[in-house]
Order: structure tokens, then sequence, then C-alpha cells
């Protein structure tokens, strides 16, 4: 009997265990189920945000790629349709030179009555307000002369504000906020102005009900970390010049066309949509560039950055008058494929008692030259001509021979002879079309008085005296 209550003791005893190890088990099973959940789930919970960050980073990559698309195809297409204008520009220039110089010409008959006098003058208004149209599109294309020098901003901003508070009227209230101690810039005072002009005139048509224009200048300094991604900015010190505007503001669609030539917003006949044109290319042209912030109802505002420079600004000489041209008996080299207008040259320069010698293209030049060689006192030729034959291509090849030659450029295209190349130098002067008989006069004479103050080879005893 005690046998076997120690064998029932005994397997009651292996049950229990057994049944302490199944729970012990089960226990262990279901820790180890959780913990395994758990870490298939802090994987899929990692995968998850890795996929998101990947998917961030891969649409914040489109999105880039697209900016950076939509950025060069405006610059290209800014180039295309300047590159246009340009051309455009030259044409025009070519044309307003033979119709300005043949009225001015007819304006100094004395036997001209009333009424003939009265329409010359009209058309000469007429060439005139083309001539700035011209100038604006020369100025987006980048093609435009400049005469730059040191400029005190504060100074040329004061000389403007009465102007510039005729131009807005008594509904648009004017104020200037400008820094003290702002270094110069080098810039060409006219252009400028007429920067700030064009953008105030913006403005203005902005505010149709009234509002308030405000024109800052003050002191900007960038470091590389203040350069975004398909920015303008460069490093280094500028001064930013801004005009702002409490007037309709603008969409982002609108703000990215701004200026384009001819794009505009006003109704037809109240904007040529030249003007916001005009200030991208002559801020360009001085190494600056332009940011634009506008709000739809809460205004607008220009950022326009110029670089500094040391140099100090110099005080600007009062106006002198004209000096009477004086005219000579040198013989002038003309090159110039237009007819009409290289016969007006001629009328002009033989009034002035110059012995004229033309040439309708460089090669014909060339020609002319090996014949009149030892007579020719001075070339007045074209930039762009046919045959291959541009006329620097023409004035290099006559000063190898001939290296105190004075040569005078002359083109519509005004800014390209200006840049570096091989026929700068002493002794080359440039004109720009459109341009008066008198200032044609005075050009030659000038350019032929410099060579003979240079001890030119040129210039005959006869003539030095």
């Amino acid at each position: 009997m005690k046998t076997s209550y120690f064998y029932c003791l005994a397997a009651v005893a292996v049950v229990l265990a057994g049944v302490g190890i199944y729970r012990w088990a089960c226990r262990w099973r279901q820790r180890a189920l959780k913990q395994r959940d758990a870490e298939v789930f802090q994987l899929v919970d990692q995968w998850t945000r890795s996929l998101k960050q990947e998917v961030a980073e891969r649409k914040e990559a489109e999105r880039a790629l697209q900016a950076s698309q939509e950025f060069v195809m405006r610059q290209e297409r800014l180039a295309a349709v300047g590159q246009l204008a340009a051309g455009l520009a030259h044409e025009f220039n070519n044309i307003m030179t033979i119709i300005q110089g043949h009225t001015a010409l007819l304006m100094e008959n004395p036997n001209l009555d009333e009424d003939s006098i009265r329409s010359l003058a009209i058309i000469n208004d007429g060439v005139e307000r083309t001539a700035r149209l011209v100038k604006q599109m020369l100025a987006f294309s980048r093609k435009q002369v400049m005469q730059r020098k040191p400029l005190d901003v504060k100074a040329t901003l004061g000389q403007t504000a009465e102007m510039l508070g005729r131009l807005l009227g008594e509904h648009v209230r004017l104020d200037f906020e400008i820094a003290p101690q702002l270094p110069a810039i080098l810039a060409d005072p006219e252009m400028f102005q007429q920067i700030v002009v064009n953008l105030v005139v913006n403005a203005r048509d902005a505010m149709s009900s009234g509002g308030q224009l405000t024109i800052r200048a003050d002191l900007a300094r960038f470091t590389a970390a203040d350069i975004p991604a398909h920015s303008d900015r460069r490093v280094g010190p500028f001064v930013r010049l801004s005009v702002s505007d409490t007037g309709s503001g603008m969409e982002t669609a609108i703000i990215n066309r701004l200026f384009e030539p001819f794009f505009t917003t006003k109704e037809i006949g109240k904007g040529s949509g030249l003007g916001l044109a005009t200030v991208h290319g002559m801020v360009n042209q001085h190494e600056g560039w332009i940011e634009v912030e506008s709000q739809v109802g809460k205004g607008t505002t220009f950022d326009i950055y110029f670089p500094v420079t040391g140099q100090v600004p110099q005080e600007a000489a009062e106006p002198s008058t004209a000096p009477e041209v004086r005219g000579g008996k040198e013989t002038v080299l003309v090159v110039e494929d237009e007819l009409v207008l290289r016969e007006l040259v001629r009328e002009i320069l033989q009034s002035h008692g110059y012995r004229v010698i033309e040439a309708a293209s460089g090669l014909q030049a060339l020609q002319v030259w090996d014949q009149n060689r030892d007579r020719i006192n001075l070339l007045l030729t074209d930039v762009a001509m046919p045959d291959g034959m541009s006329g620097r291509d023409l004035a290099s090849k006559l000063r190898q021979e001939q290296p105190r030659l004075p040569v005078i450029f002359s083109s519509g295209y005004s800014q390209e002879m200006l840049q570096k190349n091989e026929a700068a130098g002493p002794g080359v002067t440039f004109l720009s079309k459109p341009y008066r008989p008198l200032q044609l006069a005075q050009a030659v004479r000038d350019a032929l008085d410099a060579a003979e103050q240079a001890d030119s080879p040129l210039a005959t005893p006869a003539q030095r005296m």
C-alpha cells in the first residue's frame, strides 16, 4: 500500500512538474513571439520610414530638376529674344540715321517756310522717340553703350527725387530710406536713373488707386552660405537698391515672365512691355542682378544688387557750350554697305570740306585702299558688313600697314565694339547710330585732331598748319 501511495505521489509530482514545464514553455513561447513581433514591427517601421524618406528625396530632386530646367529655359528664351531685339535695333538705327540726317540737312535750309519747318520738327521728334525705344531694346539685349564711372547712389537718387515725384503724381506717396555712407558703385549715371524711373513707373501703374512707394538703398554682404541653388547671388559686398510698392502684387506665373520683352499685363496702348526688360538688361550690363518678391493684394519689391567699388565719385562738371564743328580738307574712306546711308555720310562730310572715297564692302575697301593709301587720312566704317569681312577685320588689315590710321567704327549694335577685341586700341573711336550730322562731323574732326597731336605720319606738313 505504501508503495502504491508513493507511486501515486510521484505520478502527481510528475504531472505537476509537466504542467509547470508546459506553462513555462508557453510563457517562453509567448515572450519569444512578442519579441519576434516587436522586431518585425520595428523592421517594418524602419523600412516604412526609409521608404518615406526616399520618396520625399525623390520628389525634392524632381522639383529641383524642374526648377533648374525652367530656369535654363527662361534664360535661353531671354537670350534668344534679346538677340532678335538687337538685330531689329541695328536695322532701325540704320533707318533712323538716314531719316534724322536728311531731316537735319533740310532744316539748315534758310528758305523753308513755317509749315515745312514744323513738319520737319515733327519728323525729328518721331525719330527721337523711336531712338529711345530702340535704346531700350539694346539695353535689354545688353548691347547698349555704357559709360561707367564711380557713382554716389545717395546723391544720384537725390537728383531724381523731384522728377520721380512728378511721375508718381499726388495719389502716391514717395519715401526714401538711404543708408548713410554707402560705398560707390561703377555705373552709367543715365542708365542708373533709367533703371529707377522704369521701376517707379511700373510701381505707379500697380497702384491705380494710390498707395506708397519706398525707395531704399543699403549695403548687403553675401557669404557662400547665403547663396541658394539656382540663384544669381554672388559672394561679396553689394549696394542693394530696393523699390517697394503697396500695389496689386503679382502671381508667380507673372513674375516668371516679368523680364520678357513685350510681355505686359497692361491694357493695349498703355505699355510697350519693354520697361522691365530694359531694367533687366541694364542691370546685367552692370554685373548685377534682380530679385523680386510679390504677394497678390499686398504689393511688390524689386531688389537690385550692384557690385561696390573702391573708387571715389567725382563731382559733376558744369555743362559747357558745344563748340562749333570745324571742317577740314582731309580724305576719309567711308565703308558702308547701305547705299542711302553711305550717300548721306558723303554729303555731310563734303559739306564740311572733306574729300570722301567710298566703298560698299570690306573687300571693295581693300581695293580702294591699294589705289589711294597715300591719300586716306581716316577710316570710317560700319561694323557688320557683307562678303565675309567685318569692319573690325578691315581696320585690322589697314592698320597693319598704317598703325596710326585713325578709325571710327559706326554701328547700330553700339556695344559690340566696346568688347575686348583685336581692333581696339589707340586711335579707335566709336559712333553709335543713329547720329546727327553734326555728331558725325565732330567725331571725324576729333579723330583727325587726335591723330595729328600724336604726330601721326599720315598728316602732311600742309595739314599740320
